[in-house]
C-alpha cells in the first residue's frame, strides 16, 4: 500500500503545482468566447465516452478540445478544464474515495500541461498560430503532443492501477494501449486542422469533421457493443465449459474411487509447474488446466473389478488399464474442446524412453503438458492412500521420480517438481487439503486389504467337505448353463484360509480344464465378485481365467456372489463364447447362484444336524 499512497502523492503534488500555475497564468490568457467553447465541449462530450471492449479503458472525442484549446490558447485553459472534467467524473462515480478522487485531477492536469509543452516546444510556434501554413513543423510536433499526451495519461493511470491490484504495469498497459494510442492521434489531427488556420475555429472544417466524429463515435459504440456481447457469450460459455470439464472429472474419479480433492490438487501443482518452466501461452496453459482434471476419463470404460482391484494387476488386467489413455482420448476428440487436451491425455502414459503407452513416443516428441502431468500425477498417486498400498511419504515419492528421471520422466521436469514441492505443500496445507492427500478413497466406496474385506465369520461349509457341493446343486447348474446354449460355469467355493477360491463345481465340458484351478481373493473377476461381494454382470473371460478362456472359447462372463445363508460361499461365474452375455442370460445367472446357495445352505444345515445327533449318541458326550 505504501508504493500505491507514494506514487498518488507525487502525481497530486506535481499536479497541484500546474493546475496552480495554470490558474495565475489565466488572468493573462484571451478568455473568449472560443475558450468557453471548447472547454463545455470538453466537459460534455467526456460524457459519452466509449469503453474499450474487455480492457478497463475508455475513448472519447474529448480529446479533440483539449488539443483544440491547447493550440489556440496554450496550456492553462486546457489544464484547468481537463481537472474541472476530472472533478465532475470523479463526483459521478459511486467510488468516492480521496485519493482516487484527487489522482483523477491531478493526470489529466500533469497530462494536458506536458503534451502543450512538448508541441510548443517541437513547433516553436505560438499558441494561436496559423500551423497549416508550416506543415512539416506541424506534423512532428502533432505526433509528439499526441505521444507525450499518450504516455503520461495512459502511462500514470497503468502505474496506479497495478499498484492498486497488485498487477503487472506492462501488463495493464499493453492490453489498451494502442486504442488509447490511435484514439489520441486521431484527435490531435483533427484538431490541428480544425484550428490550424489562425487564432480561431475553422467552422468549415469543423463541418466536415463533425459529421465523421459522430458517425465515428456512433460505429465504434456498436462495435463497442457487440464486442462486450460477445466478451460475455465467450465468458459464458468458458464458465459452462469449466462447469463441464469439473463434471466430467468428478464423474471419473467416483469411477476410480479416489477424492476430488486428488484431482484438483494434480491440477493446481501441474499449473504451478507449467509456470515454472515458463509457460505462458494461454491456450497451451487451459489445455493443461482441463488435461489435469480429465487425464483418466478413459477409465469410465475400464470395469470396476479391474479398475479397484485391491492387488497387483494380472498381465491381461494390465492391457485392458492401459486402454484408458487412448479411450480418453476419443471420448474428448468427440467432444470438440477449444484447447489442445487430447495430446495431453492420450500421451500422459508416455515415457522419456519411449518404453510408454499407447504409441511409444519419446523424449520432447512427448507434449509438454503430458510430460509435466505424468511426473505431479505419479507423485500424487505414491503420497496418496490406495486400495492395494498406504501412502509413501514425500521424501519415498522423491527418492523414486529421482530413480526415474530419463527414464520415465522428463528430467528437466522432475527437478523443476521437486524444487517446487515445499511450496506446493505449504499451498496445499493453507488450502485444507493436505489431509485429504492421505485420506483412503471417497467414504462408502473404501475397500481394505483382501484379508479384511471378507467377513471373519466361518461358514459352515468353508472346510474341506465343501469343496463338492451337494448332488442336486450340481444338477441345477449342468441343467441351467445347457439351456443358455454354447456356455460353461464354474462353482467357485473359498478355501479354508478364505484367500483363494478353488473349482467346487464346473460343467462337464470344462470340468477337465479346471479342475486345478485357484484364484486368489480379490484377482480376476470370480477373484474381485468374492472380495466385494457385488456381481459383474459383462466382462472379458481373459481377465478371469486368462489364456484358458482361449482355449475353451470363452469371450466374456458374468460372475455372482453365491450366499450360503448369511455367509458367503464363493461365486458361481458364467461364461460364454459371444462378445457378451444377454440382459436375460445375466438374469438368469443370478437366480440360479440364489438357488445354488439355498441348495448348499439346506445341506449344510443337514450335515451339522447329522452331527449334532451323532455327537449326543458318542460316549465322550456324557463324559464332556
Amino acid at each position: 500500500m505504501f508504493p500505491l499512497i507514494a506514487f498518488i502523492v507525487a502525481v497530486v503534488a506535481t499536479g497541484t503545482a500546474v493546475i496552480a500555475h495554470s490558474a495565475m497564468l489565466i488572468h493573462v490568457s484571451s478568455l473568449n468566447g472560443y475558450a468557453i467553447l471548447l472547454a463545455v465541449l470538453t466537459i460534455a462530450s467526456g460524457r459519452f465516452s466509449i469503453k474499450v471492449p474487455g480492457r478497463p479503458a475508455t475513448v472519447s472525442v474529448s480529446e479533440v478540445f483539449v488539443f483544440a484549446s491547447i493550440l489556440l490558447f496554450g496550456t492553462p485553459t486546457p489544464v484547468l478544464t481537463v481537472a474541472i472534467d476530472g472533478l465532475m467524473i470523479s463526483l459521478m462515480q459511486r467510488d468516492r474515495r480521496v485519493y482516487r478522487t484527487a489522482f483523477n485531477i491531478a493526470e489529466p492536469a500533469v497530462s494536458t500541461w506536458m503534451a502543450g509543452k512538448v508541441f510548443f516546444a517541437v513547433s516553436g510556434v505560438a499558441p494561436g498560430s496559423a500551423l497549416l501554413t508550416s506543415m512539416p513543423i506541424v506534423v512532428p510536433a502533432t505526433v509528439a503532443m499526441a505521444g507525450v499526451f499518450f504516455v503520461f495519461n495512459s502511462g500514470l493511470s497503468a502505474v496506479a492501477v497495478a499498484l492498486e491490484t497488485d498487477a503487472s504495469v506492462y501488463e495493464f498497459w499493453r492490453g489498451h494501449a494502442w486504442a488509447l494510442g490511435v484514439n489520441y492521434y486521431a484527435a490531435a489531427s483533427l484538431a490541428t486542422l480544425a484550428v490550424g488556420s489562425g487564432p480561431w475555429i475553422n467552422f468549415g472544417v469543423a463541418g466536415f469533421v463533425a459529421p465523421l466524429l459522430l458517425l465515428s463515435y456512433v460505429a465504434y459504440r456498436e462495435a463497442a457493443r457487440r464486442v462486450d456481447e460477445a466478451h460475455r457469450h465467450v465468458g459464458d460459455v468458458d464458465r459452462l465449459y469449466r462447469a463441464s470439464v469439473d463434471m466430467l472429472a468428478i464423474v471419473v474419479d467416483a469411477k476410480d474411487q479416489i477424492t476430488h480433492g486428488h484431482i484438483r490438487r494434480v491440477q493446481r501443482h501441474t499449473l504451478a509447474v507449467a509456470a515454472g518452466l515458463g509457460v505462458s501461452d494461454q491456450r497451451e496453459v487451459k489445455a493443461i488446466e482441463a488435461g489435469a482434471l480429465l487425464h483418466d476419463i478413459g477409465k469410465l470404460g475400464v470395469p470396476d473389478y479391474v479398475l479397484n482391484k485391491p492387488s497387483v494387476l494380472a498381465p491381461a488386467e494390465f492391457e485392458v488399464m492401459k486402454r484408458h489413455a487412448g479411450m480418453g482420448a476419443r471420448i474428448l476428440a468427440a467432444v470438440g474442446f477449444p484447447y489442445p487436451i487430447v495430446p495431453i491425455v492420450r500421451h500422459h502414459h508416455e515415457r522419456w524412453d519411449g518404453e510408454g503407452y499407447p504409441d511409444g513416443l519419446a523424449g520432447d516428441k512427448i507434449p509438454l503438458g503430458a510430460r509435466i502431468l505424468a511426473v505431479v500425477d505419479c507423485f500424487d498417486a505414491l503420497t496418496s492412500d490406495r486400495p492395494y498400498r498406504r501412502r509413501l511419504t514425500d521424501d519415498q515419492a522423491i527418492e523414486i521420480l529421482r530413480s526415474r528421471r530419463a527414464t520415465f520422466y522428463d528430467p528437466a521436469i522432475v527437478e523443476k517438481f521437486i524444487e517446487l514441492i515445499p511450496e506446493l505443500r505449504r499451498a496445499d496445507a493453507a488450502s485444507g487439503e493436505l489431509d485429504d492427500t492421505h485420506a483412503a478413497v471417497v467414504a462408502g466406496l473404501t475397500r481394505a486389504a483382501p484379508g479384511d474385506m471378507l467377513d471373519t465369520r466361518t461358514c459352515a461349509l468353508t472346510a474341506a467337505a465343501i469343496v463338492t457341493p451337494p448332488w442336486d446343486a450340481q444338477e441345477l447348474i449342468n441343467e441351467r448353463v445347457a439351456r443358455m446354449g454354447r456356455a460353461d460355469a464354474c462353482l467357485f467355493a473359498l478355501n479354508a484360509p478364505q484367500s483363494a477360491l478353488v473349482v467346487a463345481h464346473a460343467t462337464p465340458r470344462i470340468r477337465a480344464a479346471v479342475a486345478d484351478l485357484q484364484v486368489p481373493v480379490g484377482s480376476g473377476v470370480s477373484g474381485w465378485v468374492a472380495a466385494n461381494r457385488s456381481t459383474i454382470r459383462h466382462a472379458d473371460a481373459v481377465l478371469d481365467i486368462g489364456e484358458l478362456a482361449k482355449a475353451l472359447s470363452a469371450k466374456s462372463c458374468a460372475s455372482m456372489p453365491v450366499f450360503a445363508g448369511a455367509d458367503l460361499f464363493g461365486t458361481l461365474t458364467v461364461y460364454v463364447a459371444d462378445s457378451a452375455l444377454s440382459d436375460e442370460k445375466v438374469d438368469a445367472v443370478g437366480l440360479l447362484a440364489q438357488e445354488v446357495g439355498l441348495l448348499i445352505a439346506r445341506s449344510a444345515t443337514a450335515v451339522t444336524r447329522s452331527q449334532l445327533r451323532t455327537a449326543s449318541r458318542s460316549p465322550m458326550a456324557a463324559v464332556s
